[in-house]
């Protein structure tokens, strides 16, 4: 026997009632993109943001960083033989640094501290003013150092100074700054297991977070993730961390709508970790640094400026040649965001006594020189002078 036929008026009220239910929410798969997207960069900043990342990454020029921290300082001065007594020694130094001659040849951006941003000569004229006058870009460091990271691994750290960094940022900008340099640290210890999960998601996203709010604020952002030279992994180790950290720094720019064209980054290269008993040369350290660029860095970011770390003066700048004598796939200038690597003969040099200013600004300025002729892939070893003989590549034997 056949089942009984709903009456035809019971079917058209529930066709009724169910046009008038309210539409239920979409759900949208993890890949799909969302309605709502992140707001971009004002128009007023991007052309000039995108002008001054070229600028910084021009042919044969890169970038010196002059924004140790006080006991970062303290300690190469005494390596130097050098007692830094208070704070005017290290502005003197600093003056020495701003006011040598053809430094604008060779270097294209500099980065102070935000003290030093607002220092001006013995005769009153401001730093910023004397970079300008040789056509370098003063930049700003504005992360404020790191702290432990509370449920990290031991010994993990976490940047601060996102707080507060729009008010410092507009401020930054009046001084003439038209850069910011901000870094996080990542450490390896396989035994211990870092970089732990946490420790990543918060160097990344805070990255981001910096970067964006530079923008916002008209200055490009250079982004140090650091992954730290320290301990006993091999290079294989180092590249691996590397991949991580810049797949996910750069997967929290994007969710944070950072102008890409407007932002350089600023990575350590490849390197065995200071206690691998494992040697390394030059060509190997270039090829795992471009060979980790290409798996990362997308090709709208104009630069990478690279961070020597615990290299010396002519292993950087080995260093650096072997990289730009590789072809490769990204079209990003490779150049130079060293510190030491172009400073340590220069404080050699000046040695404290104003009496050597001048050698030391030709030290100072031959190390540059050296890293110029390396962005182009044309530096013959040996050709520009140092007195740093260290040799961190040669394996802990």
């Amino acid at each position: 026997m056949a089942p009984p036929r709903r009456p035809t008026v019971f079917v058209l009220i529930a066709a009724i009632a169910h046009a008038l239910q309210p539409p239920r929410p979409k759900h949208y798969a993890r890949t799909t993109l969302r309605r709502h997207v992140t707001v971009p960069v004002p128009l007023e900043y991007a052309a000039e943001l995108a002008a001054t990342a070229l600028a910084l990454v021009a042919p044969g020029k890169g970038v010196l960083s002059i924004d140790e921290s006080p006991p970062t300082l303290k300690e190469r001065f005494e390596r130097a033989g050098i007692e830094l007594a208070d704070d005017g020694d290290a502005t003197q130094y600093r003056e020495l640094v701003v006011t040598a001659p053809d430094l604008g040849t060779y270097a294209s951006g500099c980065v102070l501290t935000a003290d030093a941003l607002f220092e001006e000569t013995e005769g009153g004229t401001p730093f910023v003013d004397l970079l300008a006058a040789q056509n370098i870009v003063p930049g700003v460091r504005v992360d404020c150092g790191d702290v432990p990271l509370p449920g990290a691994v031991e010994g993990e750290t976490c940047s601060r100074g996102l707080d507060g960094l729009e008010e410092r940022a507009a401020l930054y900008r009046e001084q003439g700054a038209r850069f910011a340099k901000w870094r996080g640290r990542i450490r390896i210890d396989d035994s211990r297991g870092a970089p732990s999960f946490l420790a990543l998601k918060e160097t990344c996203w805070t990255m981001a977070r910096t970067a964006r709010t530079l923008q916002e604020k008209g200055l490009v952002p250079l982004l140090e993730p650091a992954v730290l030279a320290d301990g006993d992994h091999t290079i294989e180790r180092a590249a691996e961390v590397q991949e991580r950290v810049y797949v996910d720094v750069f997967r929290a720019l994007a969710e944070n709508g950072v102008f890409l064209e407007g932002c350089l980054l600023k990575p350590m290269m490849s390197t065995p970790g200071t206690s691998c008993p494992e040697a390394a040369t030059p060509e190997l350290v270039a090829a795992y640094s471009v060979r980790t660029l290409e798996r990362t860095v997308p090709s709208a970011v104009p630069g990478v400026c690279f961070n020597s770390g615990t290299l010396g003066e002519e292993e950087a700048s080995l260093c650096l040649d072997a990289m730009n004598r590789i072809e490769r796939k990204g079209p990003w200038s490779v150049t130079f965001g060293f510190s030491s690597s172009l400073q340590t003969s220069a404080v050699r040099t000046w040695a404290g006594s104003s009496d050597n200013l001048g050698a030391a600004q030709a030290a100072l300025v031959a190390r540059c020189r050296a890293n110029g002729e390396a962005n182009l892939g044309k530096y013959a070893p040996g050709s520009q002078p140092s007195l740093d003989t260290s040799r961190s590549l040669a394996g802990d034997v």
